[in-house]
């Protein structure tokens, strides 16, 4: 079956690692990918929920990969050299990230609300993002590479991605932001329209 864009993507993310950990793996796709494709050499798909768990453990059937059943790190003793943690919200992804292993891993990272929110996190919690990307699917999904590492990101960065700013396949995605937040600007309050306009000038100033 076709993949969507994001799951293509996120795989071909995994090119040239060795051991996957895919957390909250759902259907496991994005690993049977990149081990059908050769990306990598085996995978770990683990998820908080027993009935995910068993669609990825019957999708990787065939596969050298094994399913566990885990709350973000805190089950997995399984070495591996990248960690995906995608479709969530980002609050989500700092909780589970406050637990992830100190070894120098890849984090692969897409959340699927507030981006500012989860750099804001990674500054703050000596992570380091090594590069940034969007991908267009039904939605924009902005996807982070990540290192343990230190970063300073002023209030521009946090807004825009310190390296999607300068990515021109990032602009539609700056325009799409522009265009939804003109529409709340009648619905809120004078303070909360003060900070719509402010972040809307942020992503004009990219264009």
């Amino acid at each position: 079956m076709a993949r969507s864009k994001r799951i293509t993507f996120l795989a071909e993310l995994t090119k040239g690692y060795h051991t996957v950990l895919d957390i909250g793996s759902d259907h496991g796709y994005v690993l049977l990918e990149a081990l059908q494709k050769g990306y990598i050499k085996k995978g770990i798909a683990s998820d908080l929920r027993v009935e995910p768990l068993l669609q990825a453990q019957k999708n990787l059937e065939n596969q050298d990969a094994k399913t566990i059943l885990s709350d973000g790190f805190l089950n997995i003793h399984e070495s591996f050299d990248l960690a995906i943690i995608s479709g969530m919200g980002a609050y989500l992804i700092g909780d589970i990230l406050n637990h992830a292993p100190k070894d120098d891993i890849t984090y692969i990272l897409q959340a699927n609300d507030k981006p500012e929110i989860l750099r804001t996190y990674l500054m703050e919690h000596g992570f380091m993002i090594t590069d940034e990307f969007v991908v267009r699917d039904r939605f924009f999904y902005v996807i982070m590479k990540v290192k343990r590492g230190k970063m300073a990101l002023n209030s521009k960065d946090l807004i825009l991605g310190p390296f999607l700013k300068h990515k021109s396949e990032a602009i539609p995605y700056f325009e799409k932001k522009i265009q939804m937040l003109s529409k709340l600007l009648n619905q809120v309050d004078e303070k909360r329209k003060q900070e719509i306009k402010e972040l809307i000038t942020i992503y004009q100033s990219n264009l």
